[in-house]
């Protein structure tokens, strides 16, 4: 699997969670990112984002993992875009 493919899916996860919060949560851009081995189609994958904090940009830690294994981290810059709007 591409390595932006693995990003995509933590963006799309860090969205889905600001949904469930009420807030309209945008991806700006990656930082700092490792990644650790292969990952093949048929395996699942497992994201861990740090909460997204009352202001509006943060930059937040996150990991992808598969059976337990590392399989990459970093940081991620994320925007309220609604913050603007209030």
């Amino acid at each position: 699997m591409p390595g932006v493919a693995i990003l995509a899916f933590v963006a799309e996860t860090v969205t889905r969670q600001g949904e469930r919060q009420g807030r309209n949560l945008e991806v700006s851009g990656f930082t700092k990112v490792r990644f650790r081995r292969v990952v093949f189609p048929e395996e699942s994958l497992s994201v861990s984002v740090a909460p997204m904090p009352p202001g509006p940009e943060a930059e937040l830690q996150f990991q992808v993992t598969c059976n337990g294994d590392s399989v990459a981290q970093g940081t991620l810059k994320v925007k309220d875009k609604r913050a603007g709007l209030r």
